[in-house]
């Protein structure tokens, strides 16, 4: 049987961050960059831009408390 791969929606991309946030809960802040690789993982057919992704993930750290660190490299 075919799995077909489903285009993520900005919800489901939302959780995806908010999981990576959890799983660093420990650490002082977060980096752009491993949030956007692991989103890019999780969802490899993602519309969205590393950018757009980017801001996405600093939103939510944002409103989930955490400090933000903007690498500048992004894969």
């Amino acid at each position: 049987m075919l799995a077909f791969a489903q285009k993520a929606a900005s919800s489901d991309v939302r959780q995806a961050i908010i999981r990576q946030l959890i799983e660093d809960i420990g650490r002082p802040c977060i980096s752009i960059a491993e949030v956007i690789q692991a989103t890019r993982r999780a969802f490899p057919l993602c519309e969205m831009t590393d950018w757009e992704l980017g801001n996405f993930a600093a939103r939510s750290a944002i409103d989930a408390g955490f400090a933000i660190e903007f690498d500048a490299a992004v894969p």
